[in-house]
């Protein structure tokens, strides 16, 4: 089966640069068999011109919610091929092979963590939505039944996915480190055992500046 890795590129409260898309680019090329790579973006224009992208505009909400927009199926390059999506906050340290294709159906980082949100808005405590891979065409209903209204009742896209991803599959915690539990003393054995970081905070453009070890990974 055929293999896209996927970003998305938005303008929201987050300011990633195209930066980081070029670099996620260059990490994936390194870590995974051959493979298309395309940005869901509204910056086409500041990407490299030999990159393909998707033309979307960010859903209602948080910048996050344009994830969903990997399942609209109007995208049809998406349609028909194993769908490999991360964050553009990550640093990948492994082989993604295992990854993109862990499950036959949907898959994504088990939920980790005591967030509880904020207000009256759901947490959903299923899935981290930081990495997923699935199989293009089959849960095209995360982008159909989605109205803005979802935002007012759930905190963010992964309550949604895992409110209704009924037969999802949890890859393994310990390939999905965060950032903010490795230390000095622990650093390589995390590396080692660990396929994608995620670096919620510090950002990868701070985190390239603390770190050699980052800097060197992240490129």
């Amino acid at each position: 089966m055929s293999l896209v890795v996927a970003c998305v590129l938005v303008r929201g409260h987050v300011d990633f640069t195209p930066e980081y898309v070029v670099r996620l680019r260059s990490m994936c090329k390194r870590s995974l068999l051959p493979h298309e790579f395309v940005c869901l973006t509204d910056q086409a224009a500041y990407l490299p011109s030999d990159m393909r992208t998707i033309k979307v505009k960010k859903l209602p909400g948080f910048a996050w919610w344009t994830k969903l927009e990997l399942f609209n199926p109007e995208h049809e390059w998406l349609q028909k091929t194993r769908c490999l999506y991360l964050d553009l906050d990550v640093l990948v340290t492994g082989e993604l092979d295992q990854v993109a294709f862990y499950g036959e159906g949907f898959c994504a980082i088990p939920h980790a963590g005591d967030f509880k949100g904020k207000g009256a808005k759901k947490v959903v405590k299923r899935f981290n939505s930081s990495v997923m891979s699935w199989n293009g065409g089959e849960h095209n209903d995360l982008f159909t039944e989605w109205t803005p209204d979802v935002t007012h009742r759930l905190w963010g896209d992964q309550d949604w996915i895992g409110e209704r991803m009924g037969r999802g599959t949890e890859m393994p915690l310990e390939w999905f480190p965060r950032l903010s539990q490795i230390t000095d003393r622990n650093v390589e054995d995390v590396i080692n055992q660990s396929k994608v970081i995620l670096c919620k905070k510090p950002k990868n453009a701070e985190a390239a500046k603390r770190w050699k070890w980052f800097d060197k990974a992240w490129r």
